[in-house]
């Protein structure tokens, strides 16, 4: 084997090296693999000759996504060197995320010069770009909470600045559907990635504890999420929701830079956590989450309730994207209907604005089946 190239990091970072190596659409898939070492070693049983020489089939792209490890049997990843030699002369092995069973097989079967470490070419801001961040948050579409937006840049400001090797960790608190998770998107796709979004208030204990410290390696685990994100933004969703029995988890990894579980280790020492939850105040969060937590939350940032005048351009802003996508007689129709004004005669019962879209789409399309309902009535008499 002439080249094995051991990647860490996201699908879309994979594929891009697989495209620039010219193998995006020209590779023998691992399933394959598995499928012929499986038919070989049947083969040999059958002949009742187990210690034969097999003739090795050159190959010349052989390419393992991380998903595929998640396909396997405990056995495929046991015995993943010999499923990778037997019967093959490959050229270039490319693989993603390996677990740390597969990685120990292939720095045990091979040299060291065979071996090529790649990592994704995570984005890291200037303290110009952060800057540049911030004046786009104030015109972006998260609506208000212009203190919370500073406080974050000064955040990503200080981190870019020192161009520190430890993660930064902010907590957003405050009232639900204000727009903390919806900033957390924005910062995130400024980073040039999709937002990593961890909710542990999804998951009973149990199942909590086996995502944290690893369980099969088929099933899912912050450490695979973690490898496998496209930005160094990560959002831990609902904290406060977090079982304390598992925040020894975030010591090392918030003060080291590193997480391990069972399958996987992953450097997150460039990482910005984003730890949202409902908090109202700064003693809360230290009385509930304990002192070890709190002093390593670098910014407590709080997200204020919305004005009236915030609820109303957002009311405003969602009425735009909605009838944005319909027909121009549509458009027509719901505008005519006085919907918004309805709305914005009412904002005030609007607390939580995460929700606003979904009732003003659900309503819109309401009057919309309706209106076609009579038309095709008036139709049929």
């Amino acid at each position: 084997m002439a080249n094995i190239q051991l990647f860490y990091g996201s699908s879309k970072d994979f594929r891009s090296l697989l495209n620039q190596n010219q193998v995006e659409d020209n590779y023998t898939p691992f399933m394959e693999l598995i499928r012929q070492y499986n038919v070989t070693v049947r083969a040999n049983d059958t002949m009742g000759n187990k210690d034969a020489e097999f003739s090795r089939d050159k190959i010349g792209n052989v390419v393992i996504f991380a998903d595929d490890f998640a396909s396997v049997t405990e056995h495929v990843i046991s015995n993943f060197s010999n499923i990778v030699l037997l019967g093959h002369d490959i050229e270039n092995l490319y693989i993603q995320n390996p677990p740390k069973r597969v990685e120990y097989s292939i720095r045990s079967n091979f040299d060291e010069d065979e071996i090529v470490e790649v990592t994704s070419p995570y984005f890291s801001p200037s303290t110009t770009e952060v800057t540049k961040l911030y004046s786009q948050l104030l015109t972006g579409k998260v609506i208000g909470q212009n203190n919370a937006k500073h406080a974050s840049c000064v955040g990503l400001y200080k981190a870019a600045y020192h161009h520190q090797k430890k993660p930064t960790v902010m907590m957003f608190y405050g009232p639900s559907g204000v727009g903390k998770t919806e900033l957390a998107k924005n910062i995130s796709n400024f980073y040039h990635g999709k937002l990593t979004r961890i909710q542990f208030s999804m998951m009973q204990t149990e199942e909590a504890f086996k995502y944290v410290f690893g369980d099969e390696h088929a099933r899912p685990s912050m450490a695979r999420d973690l490898l496998s994100r496209e930005s160094n933004i990560v959002l831990i969703d609902e904290f406060d929701k977090v079982s304390p029995s598992l925040y020894n988890v975030f010591y090392q990894m918030f003060d080291e830079g590193i997480f391990e579980d069972i399958n996987y280790k992953v450097d997150v020492s460039s990482c910005i956590f984003i730890l949202t939850s409902n908090f109202n105040d700064e003693e809360t969060i230290a009385s509930t989450v304990g002192l070890p937590i709190y002093s390593r939350i670098d910014q407590k940032i709080k997200f204020e309730k919305l004005t009236k005048e915030e609820i109303s351009t957002v009311i405003s802003n969602a009425f735009k994207r909605i009838l944005s996508e319909l027909t121009p007689e549509d458009q027509k129709f719901i505008s005519a209907s006085k919907l918004e004004e309805h709305y914005q005669e009412n904002l005030q019962i609007f607390s939580n604005v995460r929700m606003l879209d979904s009732f003003i789409e659900n309503d819109v399309y309401t009057m919309l089946l309706e209106q076609q309902i009579t038309v095709n009535s008036s139709s049929d008499e």
